[in-house]
């Protein structure tokens, strides 16, 4: 990673976004910590841009879809359109070099789009969600194609074939899909009227999804361990106002904290597997981040950011085997004025 060394002797997060007249969010760190993706919202307008950071290297980079080409797994940057939301961005594999998101043109179906390219998989129907196996293989995502939010996956070695259909469920949609570590399996939330819950596919070869959650209310946004051996996620069962942050185990999902702020992209793991950073819901301390082991949450501690008004977390470890922090905030504790969202980076002490 080649963040400046003075930001890690730095107490706390530093910021490394410019002053947008909007909302920053989402941070997504790529998977070998050389660049960081956000967006930002104008809500307003009711209007979202995507951007990516490198760090040292000077001003983010817009990102929008093209009307032109075909798709390209080696394609560069574009400007922004002000008439598209860009938003979701998916990592490729670090050797790969690339990302999907998600799109819309004004008045137009999102489709998913390779960076610098042209849609992929279009068809009439919202796509988004998407999810790039760490294989490098396949994209899942969830799309409206059929009238129903089921999950698609696409064929990287054969971007022209139609994406295989995953999920059939007439009363339920497919949403919030992500890989385990190996790129075969897929968890994802089944959302229904009767609540949602946790589903997984063992085998994307030979779809047959499997309920793993059997809790009351809504269970949401899984993200799997970096070993591959657990499933943490959110669920409000306990207290429909409250969403609680647990980890899958063999007999029962343990409880990690208890009334947290939703994560973007699901729950964050440290790259060893052994300890979830999550943000609390306390208005008295400004929405802390906090990292726990989940094999014993009591030991969980604070980390000392800074910042106030915290969310959108993303932890990769970097270049430099430093465990680094994205972080979307409403500013440090010092400022006299906090107007917009924006995005910070720390390391987090060993």
């Amino acid at each position: 990673m080649i963040l400046l060394t003075v930001a890690a002797a730095l107490a706390g997060a530093r910021l490394v976004t410019p002053d947008y007249d909007a909302n920053c969010q989402a941070p997504v760190w790529s998977p070998d910590g050389s660049k960081l993706s956000y967006e930002v919202n104008y809500h307003n307008i009711k209007k979202l841009e995507l951007y990516i950071y490198t760090p040292g290297g000077g001003t983010a980079v817009s990102v929008a879809p093209l009307s032109r080409g075909t798709s390209s797994l080696t394609a560069g940057f574009s400007t922004a359109s002000s008439e598209s939301v860009t938003h979701e961005l998916s990592w490729s594999p670090a050797a790969m070099g690339t990302f999907v998101y998600s799109a819309s043109g004004s008045g137009q179906d999102y489709d998913l789009y390779l960076n610098l390219s042209g849609a992929i998989g279009s068809a009439p129907g919202a796509d988004g969600g998407p999810a790039w196996s760490p294989d490098g293989r396949w994209i899942v995502f969830t799309s409206a194609r059929t009238g129903q939010g089921d999950l698609y996956l696409l064929d990287v070695h054969n971007l022209t074939a139609p994406p295989t259909q995953l999920t059939t469920s007439a009363s339920a949609a497919e949403l919030y899909a992500t890989w385990s570590p190996s790129g075969r399996s897929v968890a994802y939330v089944g959302h229904s009227d009767s609540g949602d819950q946790i589903y997984l596919i063992p085998d994307i070869t030979n779809p047959a999804p499997q309920v793993i959650t059997k809790l009351g209310s809504t269970q949401t946004r899984p993200a799997y361990s970096p070993d591959g051996k657990y499933i943490a996620f959110y669920s409000n069962h306990r207290d429909a106002d409250e969403f609680d942050l647990y980890v899958t185990t063999p007999q029962a999902p343990r409880l990690i904290a208890e009334d947290v702020v939703l994560n973007h992209r699901g729950p964050a793991w440290t790259p060893d597997g052994t300890r979830l950073v999550y943000v609390s819901r306390d208005d008295d301390s400004f929405n802390p981040i906090n990292i726990a082991p989940a094999a014993d949450p009591a030991q969980a501690r604070r980390l000392e950011t800074g910042t106030v008004g915290n969310q959108d977390l993303s932890v990769i470890r970097g270049q430099d085997d430093q465990i680094w922090l994205a972080l979307s905030a409403q500013g440090r504790a010092e400022d006299t004025t906090r107007d917009y969202r924006r995005i910070y980076v720390m390391v987090i002490p060993e």
